[in-house]
């Protein structure tokens, strides 16, 4: 008969390990003190790209440049142009800057990915960077003339009265529509090409602008619904802030078509630019019609904006000698 083994078992016996158990494999393990890929969303540098808003500044900076051309008859003095962009392009850089900056509180709760609200920039450095760049646009209107500073400094002025007193109460409008009527006429001055037909900007660009601040900040709406903000909007309440901004959009094109009537009508610039204007405001009535939501307000605010830019140079356009 066999004996059972006597002999102990060997220490290093283990049993074997069960698949859950199993080590990772070597793709998904880190070694020990490497950090992790930070987002880019996390990176400073690009922190500091988003406070800037380089897609708006652009765009506006090149709103301007086209406004040049049109007034220099596609033949402007290059560092005049250049001038007339790059002071564009701080101006709104600077306002973005200065809005993350007052807005820094709010943002915590309501736009946590902006880089104040997430601790990637100090406040106090976009303040001082909002500062540097009102500055630099000041000094380079100023090199354009006297003419040209005057109404660059009337734009950063509504910029500063829109963050620090205005943007909480139903007058919250009122600085961009003026800042937005100024832009021609200070376009004109810095390229020696003011004309009297150019006061047609004062009531073509408050509306303009206006109808610009309602579309843009629409879908903001409920976000921005907190105590203590009161804008236009909040006063009128979503339900008539919408058509509202139809409306205001129909009187935009009504009056930059009647002025340029007025004026040198060249149906060839400003006929195209009123018919896409009305086509999407037209779009965007029929699409609300079925209820708003803030995905159609954003679809709204890029199409607006199109159709304000398309407007004011096609406008421009037909009304220049």
């Amino acid at each position: 008969m066999t004996q059972p083994s006597s002999d102990p078992p060997e220490p290093d016996a283990q049993p074997d390990a069960s698949p859950a158990e199993e080590a990772p494999p070597p793709a998904e393990r880190r070694p020990e003190g490497r950090p992790g890929r930070i987002p880019l969303r996390r990176r400073a540098a690009w922190a500091w790209v988003r406070l800037l808003r380089p897609i708006a500044a652009l765009a506006a900076a090149a709103v301007v440049v086209g406004f040049a051309f049109i007034l220099e008859e596609g033949a402007p003095v290059w560092h005049e142009v250049l001038r007339v962009g790059l002071s564009m392009f701080a101006v709104i850089a600077g306002a973005s800057a200065m809005n993350d900056y007052m807005d820094r509180r709010h943002d915590r709760d309501a736009h946590i990915w902006r880089p104040l609200a997430a601790d990637l920039i100090a406040p106090r450095s976009a303040l001082v960077l909002a500062a540097i760049c009102a500055i630099a646009a000041l000094a380079m209107s100023a090199s354009l003339g006297w003419r040209a500073f005057l109404p660059m400094l009337g734009g950063l002025i509504c910029v500063g009265l829109y963050n620090v007193q205005l943007r909480r109460t139903p007058f919250s409008w009122l600085p961009l529509a003026i800042a937005f009527a100024l832009v021609p006429p200070w376009v004109a001055e810095a390229v020696g090409r003011f004309d009297g037909y150019l006061w047609w900007s004062l009531p073509v660009g408050v509306v303009g602008g206006l109808a610009a601040h309602m579309a843009m900040k629409l879908p903001d709406y409920e976000r921005d619904d907190v105590p203590g903000f009161r804008s236009l909007m909040h006063w009128m309440t979503i339900d008539y802030a919408v058509p509202m901004t139809w409306g205001f959009m129909g009187v935009f094109i009504v009056l930059a078509v009647a002025s340029a009537n007025f004026e040198r009508l060249r149906i060839e610039w400003v006929a195209p630019a009123a018919a896409v204007a009305v086509v999407f405001t037209l779009a965007m009535m029929v699409a609300s019609f079925f209820g708003v939501s803030e995905r159609k307000l954003v679809w709204q605010r890029w199409l607006f904006s199109l159709a304000i830019v398309g407007l004011a140079i096609g406008w421009l356009g037909s009304i220049v000698p």
